[in-house]
């Protein structure tokens, strides 16, 4: 899986393109079981796709290179895209909160908040994902999950049916060596074996043992390079501590 990218021919995309660093999609992944990921968020923003995970059920935790602003439509409960689904659930945004430390083209906090106009309706397809009870990063060889509707292939078309795929945690030391100082104590790495995240899958989870570990950030330009390290921000005390503030509506 390669990490997603937003669909969007922007300044901002332009230039990380330029940098070799992109958002991101699923490469060789598998399609999900419908509705086996029920937290999972499809949201389209015109010109382009990201994912997020349902927190709450009026909050929707994502990244925040995504941009995401009170014009995207939300999707809940879905697995096909363009499929009729009786278990898909409509939403708008009342709010969008970015960490204030997040700076565009840095990827370094890259979180944010949606706020959803209405409370989603718990269901089979529709459940939130608790945010993590302790914050231990996963261990250099530990096999996590991804999930999204990004690409597939090097291309410019998502996936219709939500994918999945395994990926290995990989040490942040040799992250940081592929990288550069780009890579900061808010990553967690995986390793490249041509599994990874790309286009459309930004936002999305990156799950170790049953837990939400990680949001996807970014990765190569070309998705599914062997050798490129996939990046996700890493849910650790900080960052979870931040978005716990944020849900409390403390100042």
């Amino acid at each position: 899986m390669n990490l997603f990218l937003p669909l969007q021919l922007s300044a901002i995309m332009i230039i990380l393109l330029l940098d070799g660093r992109a958002c991101m999609k699923i490469i060789k992944g598998k399609e999900a079981k419908p509705h086996s990921r029920p937290y999972m968020v499809h949201i389209k923003q015109e010109p382009w796709l990201c994912g997020g995970i349902l927190i709450r059920p009026n909050w929707v935790l994502t990244a925040a290179h995504c941009n995401i602003n009170q014009t995207a439509n939300i999707t809940l409960g879905a697995h096909s895209i363009s499929a009729v689904e009786k278990e898909k659930q409509f939403r708008k945004t009342d709010r969008v909160i970015t960490h204030e430390l997040y700076k565009k083209g840095s990827f370094n906090y890259d979180v944010a908040l949606l706020q959803l106009s209405k409370d989603a309706e718990l269901t089979h397809a529709v459940k939130a994902l608790p945010l993590p009870e302790s914050c231990d990063e996963p261990v250099e060889g530990t096999v996590c999950e991804v999930a999204g509707w990004g690409v597939t292939k090097n291309s410019n078309k998502p996936s219709d049916k939500l994918m999945e795929a395994n990926v290995t945690i990989m040490d942040k030391t040799d992250c940081y060596n592929y990288w550069g100082d780009v890579i900061t104590k808010n990553f967690i790495c995986t390793n490249q074996n041509g599994t990874e995240t790309c286009k459309g899958d930004s936002g999305g989870p990156l799950i170790c043992n049953g837990v939400l570990r990680g949001v996807v950030s970014f990765g190569a330009r070309v998705c599914g390079i062997l050798g490129s390290p996939a990046v996700f921000t890493d849910l650790n005390s900080e960052i979870v501590c931040w978005i716990y503030k944020q849900l409390s509506g403390l100042p």
